[in-house]
């Protein structure tokens, strides 16, 4: 994004743009302003040319040039001021609107040039606007001092307060709001948001500038140098004044923006931490925050400190996932009573790192209480309805969603509609009934952004390198296959395995995980004929999926999804339930044994405890052949090539 800046006479108002196209409504407008402002310059050209000359209409345009080079920035805006309307003013009074017509429209074109990236439209406006708002000033004067132009004759002050009001409302009307206008077509946004910003301060600049003139000016032919010489000191006070102010002003700005990027450099890192430790991928995180200040800002927030709140809070809303333990956090099925108590303390122990860091907005209300529900059932503080911080109701429906349709190490992602189905029937129990309705008329929306987001990381992503092929079961895992002079374990572990399995449950199907050499990958070192076929090539990250979760925490997992594991080859042979254990030989991990059945959580203590027997059996084998073959370490068999 690349600043571009609108002159507007002694100001200018900066908008932020990509070189846009320029659309049809925006040279419309150009175009009428250029031509109403062609119409005044014509007009003004003729009287100048009839007007006798006055070494000060030149004097007066070269302070007016000089000054107009000298700027003050308004501290937070992106306006600047200065003090060549008092000139353009002084002009007026005493020459007319003609020659400062004219100087205001050469001082246009002039900074137009001297701009980087000037744009046709752009200095075409720049000519014609402030010449308009000059033009229509000095009409406006004259008209309510009751005198034409060069013919008036200042009485008291009293009796120039109202022409010198209204020249000065004219001024600064015009030219704020057609440049507002200009600037909101350009960049696609609101003219009233962006004249609002500026408003106060250049209409407040524009009447202390039309007041001075005016006590400035002796008569139509005359400037009272005893006035200048009383009011010059001040406005040089004044200016040198709010010079050091605003710079100030823009030192604190700067040192807080410096603060913040401090306080966002401590939020990304908290966030990556938090997303390694959960296994989510920065992908998701990242999504949640984007909907949520969307959804916040449909919803009505427009308060920049609400939304600065929301955008660190929903990045750093499970921080307190950090003291939860791994096996816990990402098991991969049902949690016991004991499990799903501990994973509830991390919305208050976030709440608790977060209250160290001392954010300068509130955060740490949002962390706390993003798991709360509507109906007063959730945790930690049970809190219902409107007392649950906003914040965190618009987090925890986002939260949901994106969760429900993302890939776990536990779970396969859900789609869209089923998503939304979920949010409906939880509408008005779990969540605030409103932000549901809008985060739902919201999806299509969402989705598109995220595209677009995904398209720029890709863009922007090195290429990643070529992934090594899987080796096969015989190259990869000395058990499928007779090694240095041994025979293959599969010659004993196969019958055994198979036989075992029929004992216990007919229709139980299994894989015999083994880690490859490393312990990055698990592959399938045996499985049994129904899913032989359709997993040989499968290759499992240690810590992903139910094997790779075993492998990583030497934990069982009990009655999970066997879809974690093979994916759709589970749905197609109506695999429902997986139960995986893992197999050690002299005290390391050996390989993972899964045990897959048609039925639904079909595993009874007894099925569990067989299986724990028959991997102990399988541990026993491969100790006995490390010993005889190898001589130790433990698990060389199943990860040597």
């Amino acid at each position: 994004m690349t600043p571009q800046s609108v002159a507007i006479g002694s100001r200018t108002l900066r908008v932020a743009t990509a070189r846009p196209t320029i659309g049809r409504d925006t040279w419309s407008f150009v175009c009428v302003v250029v031509a109403i402002g062609a119409a005044v310059l014509v007009s003004a050209l003729v009287s100048f040319v009839q007007t006798p000359l006055n070494v000060y209409v030149f004097l007066l345009a070269v302070l007016v040039f000089a000054s107009s080079r000298f700027r003050i920035k308004v501290p937070g805006r992106s306006a600047t001021v200065s003090v060549s309307e008092v000139f353009i003013f002084s002009s007026i009074l005493l020459f007319g609107p003609a020659p400062a017509t004219l100087t205001v429209a050469l001082d246009g074109l002039y900074t137009s040039l001297t701009q980087r990236n000037r744009r046709l439209h752009r200095t075409l406006f720049n000519i014609a606007e402030p010449a308009i708002s000059v033009w229509v000033a000095g009409q406006v004067f004259f008209a309510v001092a009751n005198a034409p132009a060069l013919s008036f004759s200042r009485s008291g002050p009293t009796s120039m307060m109202l022409p010198t009001i209204g020249m000065a409302a004219a001024y600064f009307l015009l030219n704020s709001t057609l440049t507002a206008v200009a600037v909101a077509l350009e960049s696609r946004g609101s003219a009233y948001e962006v004249w609002r910003q500026h408003a106060l301060i250049l209409g407040i600049n524009s009447y202390a500038a039309a007041s001075v003139s005016t006590l400035a000016v002796k008569s139509q032919t005359g400037i009272d140098f005893g006035m200048i010489g009383l009011v010059a000191p001040l406005l040089v006070l004044s200016y040198s004044a709010y010079k050091a102010a605003s710079s100030r002003i823009q030192d604190s700005l700067r040192h807080i923006g410096e603060v913040e990027h401090l306080y966002r450099a401590a939020v990304e890192t908290l966030a990556i931490a938090v997303d390694a430790k959960d296994q989510v991928t920065h992908g998701h995180i990242r999504r949640v925050q984007r909907h949520t200040v969307t959804l916040a800002r449909v919803l009505g927030i427009t308060d920049e400190i609400e939304l600065k709140a929301l955008e660190a809070a929903s990045l750093l809303h499970d921080v307190g996932k950090l003291a939860v333990p791994d096996y816990v956090l990402n098991k991969p099925g049902a949690l016991s009573h004991a499990e799903f108590e501990t994973i509830k303390l991390h919305a208050a122990k976030g709440a608790e790192i977060l209250t160290a860091v001392e954010f300068p907005y509130p955060v740490v209300p949002i962390v706390r209480s993003h798991h709360e529900q509507w109906n007063g059932n959730g945790y930690p503080d049970g809190l219902s309805g409107e007392d649950i911080p906003f914040g965190a109701r618009i987090l925890t429906v986002v939260d949901c969603f994106d969760a429900v349709t993302s890939d776990r190490p536990y779970r396969r992602r859900m789609t869209d509609a089923e998503a939304v189905e979920i949010l409906r029937s939880r509408s008005g129990s779990m969540y605030d009934p409103r932000i549901v309705t809008a985060f739902i008329d919201l999806v299509p929306v969402l989705r598109r952004d995220d595209q677009l987001a995904d398209a720029q990381v890709v863009a922007v992503a090195p290429a990643p390198a070529s992934a090594a092929p899987p080796a096969s079961l015989s190259d990869a895992n000395p058990v499928a296959a007779g090694a240095m002079g041994r025979p293959s374990l599969l010659a004993v572990i196969g019958p055994m395995l198979a036989e075992k399995l029929a004992l216990m449950r007919p229709t139980a199907e299994a894989c015999l995980f083994a880690p490859e050499a490393g312990f990055d990958f698990l592959i399938v070192a045996y499985a049994t004929a129904l899913v032989r076929d359709e997993v040989s090539s499968l290759r499992l990250r240690v810590g992903e999926g139910l094997a790779g979760w075993v492998a990583a925490n030497r934990h069982s997992i009990i009655n999970s999804t066997p879809d974690l594991d093979i994916g759709d080859t589970a749905v197609e042979l109506g695999l429902r339930s997986c139960t995986a254990v893992p197999v050690f030989a002299l005290g390391n991990l050996a390989a993972v044994l899964s045990v897959y059945l048609p039925e639904p959580r079909g595993f009874s203590d007894a099925d569990v405890r067989a299986i724990g027997a028959l991997a102990q059996d399988i541990g026993m084998e491969v100790t006995r052949v490390e010993l005889q073959y190898f001589g130790g370490p433990a698990g060389a068999v199943l990860s040597k090539r």
